[in-house]
C-alpha cells in the first residue's frame, strides 16, 4: 500500500522554483562552467553554467581569473543551491575552508536572469549624464548583462559608494540598442569588461553610452604599445633550423662580411648533443647558457675579480648575431649592390628578433612573484639530434617559502616537453615530495601513451640505480593541464617597485 505524506507548503514552493529555474540539476551532479567575472572585492563570482549566467557567493576571495574553465559539483539543492569547486584545485594558502576543503558556492538572489528592459529604465534613479561604473557580465542576443559596481539610491538619497556593508547591486540587462558605443570598430561591450555607462537620454525606452571604464582604457594602452613595440615570438628552433640549412649558402656569399659568418658558425657549434643532457654537469651548463640567467651573471660578474666568462650564452650570443644582421641590411651606398643573401639575412634577423623576444618573455615568467608559494623558471634548451637542431621545453618549480612541505622538504617539479624521432609530442611531469619522484606522461598518440607505459619499470629500475626512490608513474593519453600561461598580460611585464 502506497502512502502519501503532504509536504510542507515552503518547501513544496522551494522545491517548484529550484525546478522551475534548473529543471536539469541534481544532488551531486557535475557541471562545467567558465567565469565570467570575478568580483573578487565583493566575494561574487559569475559564471556560465549548462546556457545560464548564474552569480555565486564565495566564502572569501578566490584566486581565479575571467575565462577559466571551472568543474562545479552540487552539493546541495534547498534552500538554495549550492556547489562544491572541484577543479581546478586551489593552492594550500588560498583554500578558505577549514581543514584545506574544497569552498562551498552559494547561488545568490542576485543571479535571477534579469529582465530586459527594451520599454522601460531599469535604472529609474540614474540622473540625465550621470555615469556608473559597472562590468559586463555576459552578451547575448537579447541584451547585455551588466553588474553595477554599486547599487544606485533611492529617489531623494544621495549616492554613496559601496562600502563593507552593502550589498552589491543586482545585475541589470539592456537591450543592446539602448546602448551607444563610441567606436563600434572597437567594442567595449565584451564579458569581463569595466565601463562606464552613462544616462544621455531618458524616456521610453532610455539611451545610454558606455566607454571603457579609465583603468581598462590605461590596460588597452599598455597592450596596444606593447604589440608595437615587441617583435613578434618565435621558436628559437625555427631560426636554429634555418641557419643550419643555410649556413653554407651564408659562406659561401662573399658579400656577407666575416664577423656575421662567423657569429652564425659560433651559434650552431654552441648547441650541444643530445647525449650532453644526459650528464649532471653538461646539462646544468647548457641551462647556465640558455640566457635566462644573463642579467643575473653580468650582474654577479661585475661583484667578482674573475669574471665568469659569457662568451657562450645563447642570449648574447642571438643579440650580437642581430646586431650584426641588421649592421649588414643597412641601405648599400650607391657604389655597392645588394647582396644575394639579403631576403636569407632578412628572414634570418625576423626569426632571431622572435627567438629574442620569446626568451626575454621567459625571463619575465621567471621573475619571482610576490603572491607565488613558488619558483617557477620556463626555458627552452636547443640540442642536436642525429645532427639537426632539436628541442627541450622546461618548466621548473621550487617551493619557496616552505608552505605545506612536512618538515621544510625541499620540493621541486619539472615539467618537460618534448618530440622524439618518430614519435609524437610527449610531456612529462617529475614532481619530488616527501623524498620520492613522482613520474606522469601526456602525449595525443595513443601509440605513444603504449609505448611510454611498456617501459615504465625500466624508468623505475634506473631511478633505483641512480639512488632515487620511484614513487607513482603512470602514462595518459592527452594533455596536461596548463597551469602556467605561455603568454603574460601587458600588465604582469610591468611592475612599479624599485
Amino acid at each position: 500500500m502506497e502512502i502519501k505524506l503532504p509536504l510542507d507548503a515552503n518547501l513544496q514552493a522551494a522545491l517548484n522554483k529550484v525546478s522551475a529555474a534548473f529543471p536539469e540539476l541534481k544532488l551531486n551532479q557535475v557541471l562545467e562552467a567558465k567565469i565570467a567575472v570575478n568580483q573578487a572585492q565583493l566575494n561574487l563570482l559569475t559564471v556560465n553554467m549548462a546556457g545560464k549566467t548564474l552569480t555565486l557567493q564565495t566564502p572569501l576571495p578566490l584566486p581565479l581569473a575571467a575565462g577559466q574553465s571551472l568543474q562545479l559539483q552540487v552539493v546541495k539543492l534547498l534552500p538554495t543551491p549550492e556547489f562544491k569547486l572541484i577543479a581546478p584545485p586551489l593552492p594550500a594558502n588560498a583554500k578558505p575552508t577549514a581543514g584545506g576543503e574544497a569552498p562551498l558556492l552559494k547561488l545568490t538572489t542576485a543571479a535571477a536572469p534579469a529582465q530586459v528592459a527594451a520599454a522601460g529604465n531599469p535604472l529609474p534613479n540614474l540622473q540625465l549624464g550621470q555615469a556608473v561604473p559597472a562590468q559586463v557580465v555576459s552578451v547575448g542576443k537579447q541584451g547585455v548583462t551588466l553588474q553595477l559596481a554599486m547599487p544606485l539610491p533611492a529617489s531623494g538619497q544621495p549616492a554613496t559608494d559601496n562600502v563593507a556593508g552593502h550589498s552589491p547591486a543586482q545585475p541589470v540587462t539592456l537591450d543592446s540598442r539602448q546602448l551607444l558605443e563610441a567606436d563600434p570598430a572597437k567594442p567595449v561591450l565584451v564579458p569581463g569588461s569595466r565601463i562606464e555607462l552613462q544616462l544621455v537620454k531618458a524616456g521610453s525606452p532610455p539611451l545610454f553610452s558606455v566607454s571603457l571604464a579609465p583603468a581598462d582604457l590605461e590596460a588597452e594602452l599598455v597592450a596596444a604599445a606593447f604589440k608595437q613595440a615587441l617583435p613578434q615570438q618565435s621558436s628559437p628552433l625555427l631560426m636554429l633550423n634555418r641557419l643550419d640549412h643555410a649556413v653554407g649558402e651564408l659562406i659561401a656569399d662573399k658579400t656577407v662580411g666575416e664577423t656575421l659568418k662567423h657569429l652564425a658558425l659560433q651559434i650552431l657549434r654552441a648547441i650541444p648533443d643530445k647525449s650532453a643532457l644526459f650528464q649532471p654537469n653538461d646539462l646544468k651548463t647548457a641551462v647556465a647558457r640558455s640566457g635566462l640567467f644573463l642579467e643575473a651573471q653580468l650582474a654577479q660578474a661585475g661583484r667578482q675579480q674573475a669574471p665568469p666568462t659569457l662568451a657562450d650564452d645563447f642570449k648574447l650570443r642571438l643579440s650580437k648575431f642581430i646586431a650584426q644582421l641588421a649592421l649588414e641590411l643597412k641601405p648599400a651606398a650607391a657604389e655597392h649592390s645588394a647582396s644575394a643573401s639579403e631576403p636569407l639575412l632578412r628572414e634570418l634577423l625576423q626569426q632571431a628578433e622572435g627567438s629574442l623576444a620569446k626568451l626575454t618573455l621567459d625571463q619575465l615568467h621567471s621573475l619571482p612573484k610576490d603572491d607565488a608559494p613558488r619558483q617557477v623558471w620556463v626555458l627552452e634548451l636547443p640540442f642536436l639530434q642525429n645532427g639537426k637542431p632539436d628541442l627541450l621545453e622546461l618548466v621548473v618549480e621550487h617551493d619557496r617559502d616552505g608552505s605545506g612541505n612536512p618538515a621544510g622538504q625541499n620540493n621541486w617539479v619539472v615539467s618537460i616537453t618534448i618530440t622524439p624521432p618518430e614519435l609524437a609530442t610527449i610531456h612529462c611531469k617529475l614532481s619530488c615530495y616527501d623524498g620520492s619522484v613522482n613520474t606522469r606522461f601526456w602525449s595525443e598518440s595513443a601509440v605513444t601513451v603504449e609505448k611510454i607505459n611498456a617501459r615504465l619499470d625500466y624508468l623505475r629500475r634506473q631511478f633505483e640505480e641512480k639512488g632515487l626512490k620511484p614513487g607513482f608513474m603512470d602514462a595518459q593519453q592527452g594533455k596536461p593541464a596548463q597551469e602556467h600561461s605561455p603568454i603574460a598580460s601587458p600588465q604582469s611585464l610591468l611592475s612599479e617597485k624599485v
